[in-house]
């Protein structure tokens, strides 16, 4: 049902952008879920088999199909998830026909329930019958079949598991032999479709890509007798490249780059931490001829290029590349500037050309930093300018450094270093937000520019989202003071309908819904938030604002939040500062003592905040309750190894049912979080309070009629101000599963 909630939320979307989320969407609910369901209930099976105990499939079937019965109840929702949601012929599509037809192949569900659903009998699917296997790609490699492999790999939910299987077989078996020409193809066809790479996140980790690729890249050596044959390998190098890079971009991986590339002597290692880098030409040796050669030969369009510069490899391109224009800038920096563009014009038109342009990579690297430094005076900006104008200028380069253009044209003209208006910055601007899908580059700021703000907007928007509207999320956001004058009218925004505003109020006025949605979960958002200022100030936005809603009957659903984003690894990184059981640890040891002690006005306060700490503690616990038939344990739920050679490195459910114990939550210390350290941090203030409570001095008593009776004021002073204070709530929200923490009992009864 949440999945469902997801899909219907994309689905109300029109962009590409949402679309192509959509797809992501209903793979996760038409393929990942079941496929994890299937698993269970074959471990599940083999439980009940090891333990000589009776398993009915009976059972099973009446479970599954009473709760697809009770799911296409909620009419509104599935009706909300057939929205633009089209099957691969484009017409209307019915969500629950889809569901019902991946039960069935997964034989979750009886052919009877389906069949009375469906207008006309539905059989079992046999398998793939268009030819799409390993095996027959490989005998036929063209770029048609490969082509509709990758397209059909999104929309054909049936066989999307296999067609991804079939994918990482085709890249490995291609990467082993060398055979750039159809692995170039795979790799291009990818980069035309970025949600598949998303959609193969669900089966596969990433970092599989990487291995058999980095190993072409440090090692690939072309044997084409031809100078078109050559160049056309040279090409299909690049594509693979700039995929590889690609890769590692979109996942991060550039953070934990040792961890990921396995040669650390290799070319792809050596570049990725110096990409960009220009040298000085009287420091090189060898590569100073080639260099100077490359220079005068580029400049010239009479010159014809000599066939061993021409058969220079690809990896010295790539390397030499951002010095090549280094030196050629330096040798027309004195001329007029149009001159001197007119006389590197030929440099260009030989580096957009396909078997060179894959190493502009760097050189846009290289001249972005040049203009931080020099701003719009320096030529290199007008060398930038030309090159992404070029039409056969790589769209994947610009999906690799879009974001880094266009901060550097917000950079320069907030410095008054452009003018206001340019024509050729909005032609540049707007076919980066075209290849990079973004609606319109104006709205790509959020409004609230300071992280702080902006976490608190989401954590806000989760929480109410579905009960409140936005305009009512935004009154409590400025009714808790959030926002100060000068952060009001410190900003002027653009907004989407090309009006100004002065502050955010303004702006949420002309425009509310477009950067305030009710559901959407901006990890990317929280990831920053606890990079940037670190996990001390990240952990107390989430206590703050679960304390806040605490008063406004909205506790249980922040609770769930901030302990989701405290438990879970959102942050891909070894940095064990970062890491979830550091995050944990402050929260134990620094924030609930204090809390429990001097925060606590209101008794709905401290159970959400007790229920937050239940959650984190199920979670941390080693032995944790049985579901559904299944011991789960944390081990199996947040595997966090040092390795990214499969998927232990990153939150994936299939760790649920995964017979191997991956590891607990061990940081890169060493160190683990233990029910020990809550029982040490938070229930000694709870036992002192109670020592404390039995320990005072009672002199005062009033006797009376032979017999002790202590006064009301007394009695109260007494009594343990926490447990029976507005902390009791705390203690309540522990009670529910009391098994978890076996001291507590005996603590609240004694």
């Amino acid at each position: 049902m949440s999945a469902l909630t997801g899909l219907a939320e994309e689905c109300d979307k029109t962009s590409t952008g949402r679309v192509q989320h959509t797809l992501l969407w209903k793979s996760f609910v038409l393929v990942k879920l079941p496929s994890l369901i299937e698993k269970l209930e074959l471990k599940k099976s083999n439980k009940f088999k090891n333990g000589n105990l009776l398993y009915s499939e009976e059972n099973k079937y009446d479970c599954h199909e009473c709760v697809i019965n009770q799911l296409f109840g909620f009419k509104g929702l599935i009706n909300a998830c057939n929205q633009l949601v089209e099957d691969d012929i484009f017409q209307a599509a019915d969500i629950t026909v889809d569901i019902l037809r991946v039960c069935l192949n997964r034989k979750l569900v009886r052919k009877e329930f389906v069949n009375r659903f469906l207008e006309l009998e539905y059989e079992i699917d046999g398998g793939d019958t268009v030819g799409l296997t390993a095996g027959n790609i490989l005998d036929d490699p063209s770029r048609q079949i490969i082509d509709h492999l990758v397209s059909t790999a999104t929309t054909s939910f049936l066989h999307q598991e296999s067609r991804v299987e079939t994918i990482f077989k085709l890249m490995s078996e291609w990467s082993t032999k060398l055979e750039v020409a159809p692995l170039a193809t795979l790799c291009r066809s990818l980069m035309d479709v970025p949600t598949l790479l998303d959609i193969i996140h669900l089966y596969r980790h990433p970092s599989e890509f990487i291995s058999s690729l980095e190993r072409l890249c440090n090692t690939w050596v072309s044997k084409a007798d031809s100078k078109e044959s050559l160049l056309h390998d040279y090409e299909n190098f690049g594509t693979i490249f700039l995929f590889l890079i690609s890769v590692i971009d979109r996942y991060e991986f550039h953070k934990n780059i040792k961890d990921v590339l396995h040669d650390d002597e290799g070319f792809c290692y050596k570049w990725l931490i110096q990409s960009g880098s220009t040298y000085d030409i009287d420091s090189l040796d060898q590569e100073k001829s080639i260099i100077t050669r490359l220079v005068s030969t580029l400049s010239d369009a009479s010159q014809e290029i000599p066939e061993d510069l021409i058969r220079i490899s690809p990896r010295s391109l790539i390397e030499l590349s951002p010095t090549i224009f280094k030196e050629a800038l330096k040798k027309v920096v004195t001329e007029d500037i149009e001159i001197a563009m007119i006389n590197l014009e030929p440099l260009f038109t030989h580096f957009v050309k396909p078997h060179m342009s894959y190493a502009l990579i760097g050189v846009c690297q290289s001249l972005c930093d040049d203009i931080l430094f020099k701003g719009k005076s320096s030529i290199s900006f007008k060398v930038l300018n030309r090159l992404i104008l070029e039409e056969a200028f790589p769209n994947s380069i610009i999906k690799l450094i879009g974001n880094k253009l266009l901060s550097i044209f917000d950079i320069i003209s907030e410095n008054g270093s452009l003018p206001s208006i340019e024509d050729t910055e909005n032609i540049i601007r707007n076919k980066i937000a075209k290849i990079m899908m973004v609606p319109n580059w104006r709205n790509t700021k959020h409004p609230a520019e300071k992280l702080y703000y902006r976490f608190k907007m989401m954590f806000k928007s989760i929480i109410y989202g579905g009960r409140h509207k936005p305009s009512l999320i935004y009154e409590i956001f400025l009714s808790e003071n959030y926002f100060n004058n000068d952060i009001n009218t410190e900003y002027e925004y653009i907004t989407g309908n090309g009006g100004a505003a002065n502050n955010l109020f303004d702006e949420f006025i002309i425009n509310p819904s477009s950067w305030l949605g009710p559901h959407h979960l901006d990890i990317e958002l929280f990831r920053n938030c606890l990079e940037i200022n670190g996990p001390r100030t990240f952990v107390d936005l989430i206590v703050e604002e679960v304390l806040s809603a605490g008063k406004k009957g909205m506790g249980i659903r922040a609770a769930e939040l901030g302990a989701s984003l405290l438990t879970l690894p959102i942050y891909y990184t070894w940095n064990e500062y970062l890491h979830p059981k550091t995050l944990i640890k402050i929260f134990f040891m620094d924030f609930l003592p204090s809390i429990l002690e001097k925060k606590i006005d209101m008794y709905t306060q401290s159970y959400s905040i007790g229920i937050m700490t239940l959650s984190i503690l199920m979670m941390i616990k080693k032995d944790t309750q049985n579901v559904g038939g299944v011991d789960v344990s944390i081990d199996e739920i947040v595997g966090i190894n040092n390795n990214v050679d499969g998927t232990n490195d990153i939150l994936m459910m299939d760790a649920i049912i995964s017979e191997e114990r991956i590891g607990g939550m061990e940081g890169v210390g060493g160190t683990k979080v233990e029910i020990e350290d809550f029982t040490k941090f938070v229930l000694s203030i709870f036992k002192q309070d109670r020592d404390n409570a039995d320990s005072d001095n009672i002199d005062s008593k009033v006797i009376q009629n032979g017999s002790k009776k202590i006064d009301d004021k007394v009695k109260n002073e007494s009594e343990p101000k926490l447990i029976n204070g507005p902390a009791k709530g705390f203690i309540d929200a522990l009670l529910i599963h009391e098994d978890i923490v076996p001291e507590l009992k005996s603590l609240v009864n004694k």
